[in-house]
This record gives structure tokens, C-alpha cells and sequence, in this order.
């Protein structure tokens, strides 16, 4: 075989490897073009809310994922942080807590509000105590029951409700101690640094294994908290806000937030 029938032969592979490239690099460009790859790998919504429902939103929000393939990205604060973070950024499309917080917060709007549960108030001990009533909190043993703070946190504004219709606010003044919001109490409760505390009981199923125990308010001495998502006004077309309003009214969506006592 002479020199210029291998210089045309290796010339033919050379063509052959640079046809096959060009084929590929046009197939992907063909995908992108007709939209053949799914639009969700590229979308996320992000949502806020209250730190009391961190648990059940973060399990909603791995679900969701899970099944849409939609990404989010969320954040989490007392309700002051999070109306402040949905007012800054465009970007929060969805914010979780109580309604009636929510529409009284001035801003943002919200165009719709897609029920999530209704929140219970529930006062708790740490380890080593015990409580029969909430009415046994007069024993001067309990010296220092922690609220959240009843401006950021609906949970602060039930526990002092029900104190005030309870009467055991006057009782009690002077071992009130308030904090910033749920969470806050339960580190309290789980490290024994207070001797009481009220929360909600989404948290204190979350902290049940760490704490000694804790019982039910009476609902009907304190207001209704009915927790929602709630739709930021301008910003229902961005992308997986009503696939998310589809999901959270589905039995997988509910029976995670009754399994966070919602």
C-alpha cells in the first residue's frame, strides 16, 4: 500500500469522527430547541416559612420535589424575617403561617391562601417534671415558663390568650419569659433551662423524645390559627406555584401535615 492511499484513508476516518461529533452536538441542539428535555429540571420555587414548621415544610418539600421534579428552596424565620424576605425578594412565591397574621401584615399581598392545617397550642415540660393541667403551672416550682413572642410568633399571641381567659396571667407575671419564637422554647425545654414552655404541637411531636411531655390547650381559650400557604399577589405564574397548589390538597400532602399535628 503506497503513501497516498494511507494519507486518503486516514483523511476518511478524520471526516467520518468529525461527522459523527456534528450529529451529536446538532441532536442536543435539536432537544433544547422542541423542549424534548423536562422544562422542571430547570425551575424552583422558593418558599418561606414561620421556624414553627420547618419539619412538616421540609417533608412537603422533598415530596413535592420528589414527584414534580420542581426544586425548592426555602427559608425559614420568626414571621417578621419572613414577611421581611417575601417583600425583598421577588422571588418568594409561597408563605406558610397563620392567615389571619398574614392578612393583617400590611405586605406583601396575597392573591389566594391554600388551606394547611389548623395549629393547637399545647404547653410542655422538660425531662425530670410533669404536668397534669396547665392550671398546676401556680406551683412556685415551675419558675420559669418561656412564650414565644407574641408580636412575631401566633403561638405567643395563644399562650397569652389563654393565660389572660385562663386567669392565670396575674398569677403567673414575673415567671414569664419571652423569647423569640418556637423553636427557641423548645431548646429551653430540651436542655431544662426553663421549667415550662407553650409551643405548638407540630414542634413538640418533633422534640416529644427529648422532652418529659406536654398536653393540649383547650382550643376554645385561645383564637382559631388556621395555617395556610399563602400566594404572594404578582407572583402566582412563576413556575410550580400551582403545581404545589395541586399537591398540597393531595392524600400524601395531607398526611404529612396530620402526621406534624396539623
Amino acid at each position: 500500500m503506497n503513501l497516498s492511499t494511507l494519507l486518503a484513508r486516514a483523511a476518511g476516518r478524520a471526516l467520518r469522527r468529525r461527522a459523527r461529533g456534528l450529529r451529536f452536538w446538532l441532536a442536543i441542539a435539536g432537544l433544547f430547541a422542541v423542549g424534548a428535555l423536562p422544562a422542571s429540571a430547570a425551575e424552583s420555587l422558593t418558599i418561606a416559612a414561620g421556624a414553627g414548621y420547618k419539619r412538616p415544610v421540609s417533608e412537603l418539600a422533598v415530596a413535592f420535589e420528589r414527584r414534580s421534579g420542581i426544586r425548592i428552596e426555602p427559608f425559614f424565620g420568626h414571621m417578621g424575617q419572613v414577611l421581611a424576605q417575601a417583600r425583598q425578594s421577588d422571588r418568594v412565591a409561597v408563605v406558610f403561617g397563620d392567615q389571619a397574621f398574614l392578612e393583617n401584615a400590611g405586605q406583601p399581598d396575597f392573591a389566594r391562601y391554600l388551606p394547611a392545617g389548623r395549629g393547637r397550642l399545647v404547653l410542655a415540660w422538660p425531662s425530670g417534671r410533669t404536668l397534669a393541667k396547665a392550671e398546676n403551672l401556680v406551683d412556685p416550682k415551675f419558675a420559669r415558663i418561656a412564650l414565644p413572642d407574641q408580636r412575631q410568633a401566633v403561638y405567643g399571641k395563644a399562650a397569652s390568650q389563654f393565660l389572660a381567659r385562663s386567669a392565670l396571667a396575674k398569677t403567673l407575671e414575673g415567671r414569664l419569659l419571652m423569647v423569640a419564637n418556637v423553636p427557641q422554647v423548645s431548646a429551653y425545654l430540651v436542655s431544662g433551662e426553663v421549667d415550662a414552655g407553650f409551643i405548638n404541637l407540630t414542634d413538640a411531636l418533633g422534640v416529644r423524645e427529648r422532652i418529659g411531655g406536654f398536653l393540649e390547650i383547650d382550643p376554645a381559650l385561645y383564637d382559631e390559627v388556621r395555617i395556610v400557604a399563602g400566594v404572594v399577589e404578582g407572583r402566582e405564574t412563576l413556575p410550580g406555584v400551582e403545581a404545589l397548589a395541586a399537591y398540597l390538597a393531595s392524600p400524601e400532602a395531607q398526611a404529612i401535615l396530620t402526621r406534624h399535628g396539623l
